[in-house]
């Protein structure tokens, strides 16, 4: 059964791969196409958008539809895929709308940042111009040496996400510079104080007792159930004993008995600034660190070859940041959400015109 089902995981992220891939192979191909010159699919406030930036959005979605319908619904991949009905949901009306609602965000971002100065033009062919432009010059900055920061070419996806951020960090300023966005140093506060423990407290050190018993070829258990077994045997030793001897658990007794079994323990401290690396080496080790009270074990944790049980010393309280030290952040964030607002009501208020039928007929030309 569990290699039944390891074997459809592989085809769906083979299946999915080759969406992405032909996703952005079609995108790169539209990069140097010129807008058509056919009836407006969407005209927004004026702003016409034609069927090439509609394709565009369909085929930045394409993926995360297939994706979505996978995950929820386990649904394979076939010819007849787009068009099956799963619990109501369709994946062609699914695709259309999310492709829909994207295109039609974006629009209100760009119509926002044309009011603020950022951008004069917002149509679809200047954004295609920039992304040329934009490749150009990290090419020409590899010759010469420079610093380029990301990949030194950016495929339709990547170069979407890349401008449509820079963007709304532009708009966003232009918008506090001109009054448009106020954030006051009461909002400051009170966001502060609302959210003290949840965003601006910093976790406590954690002394941990960790005990790991390692598997693989290079190991003295050659299988994950071996070094489980062994890991088991050690949990139930320590639990026998302290309820045979009416004592409470400790790091000793732990470590002891990790001892006598031939177990590697070790003490180690969990600092706010040993958090990140902990939290990419052995994040579902932290998680379980984090979740212990003084005084408890944790269950068996099975993570990059190894089996690990841990034991909590002792746990600090929190430390709150200093106002000071998160105040620009708090800014920040609150002109982010009202600029998130901004957008939401520009989109709600916009008058729209839809060619529903020209949309559906796109998508379906794009799944033959």
């Amino acid at each position: 059964m569990a290699q039944r089902f390891h074997s459809k995981r592989k085809v769906l992220a083979t299946v999915l791969a080759a969406l992405i891939a032909g996703s952005l192979i079609m995108i790169g191909a539209m990069s140097t196409a010129t807008p058509d010159e056919a009836a407006p699919l969407l005209i927004v406030n004026g702003q016409e958008a034609t069927t090439a930036e509609f394709n565009w959005h369909l085929q930045l979605n394409r993926a995360l539809t297939a994706d979505y319908f996978m995950q929820t619904y386990n649904a394979g991949y076939s010819e007849d895929f787009w068009l099956t009905d799963y619990s109501g949901e369709i994946p062609l009306q699914r695709w259309i709308r999310d492709a829909q609602t994207q295109l039609l965000t974006k629009q209100a971002e760009l119509q926002l940042a044309e009011e603020a100065g950022v951008i004069s033009d917002i149509s679809f062919e200047a954004f295609l111009i920039g992304m040329e432009r934009e490749n150009i010059r990290r090419s020409q900055a590899a010759v010469n040496k420079e610093v380029v920061y990301g990949p030194k070419h950016l495929d339709g996806q990547a170069y979407y996400s890349y401008y449509m951020s820079n963007l709304e960090d532009a708009t966003i300023d232009a918008m506090r510079r001109n009054g448009s966005i106020v954030i006051t140093a009461e909002q400051e506060r009170l966001e502060y104080e609302a959210n003290l423990a949840a965003k601006y407290s910093r976790q406590g050190t954690i002394r941990l007792e960790w005990v790991t018993l390692p598997y693989g070829p290079e190991s003295e258990y050659k299988n994950q159930s071996g070094a489980m077994d062994r890991m088991k045997d050690l949990q139930a030793t320590v639990l026998a004993g302290t309820e045979s001897t009416g004592t409470e658990l400790t790091g000793t007794t732990l470590r002891e008995q990790a001892d006598k079994l031939g177990v590697y323990a070790r003490e180690l401290t969990v600092t706010s600034t040993s958090r990140r690396t902990a939290a990419l080496e052995n994040p579902m080790v932290l998680l379980a660190a984090e979740q212990l009270a003084q005084g408890q074990m944790s269950s068996l944790i099975v993570e990059n070859g190894a089996v690990h049980l841990l034991y909590c010393l002792s746990e600090a309280e929190p430390e709150v940041l200093p106002f000071d030290q998160v105040k620009d952040k708090i800014a920040q964030d609150l002109a982010q959400q009202k600029f998130r607002a901004l957008v939401d009501h520009k989109r709600s208020e916009a008058v729209v015109e839809w060619n529903n039928q020209m949309a559906e007929d796109l998508a379906r030309q794009a799944i033959q």
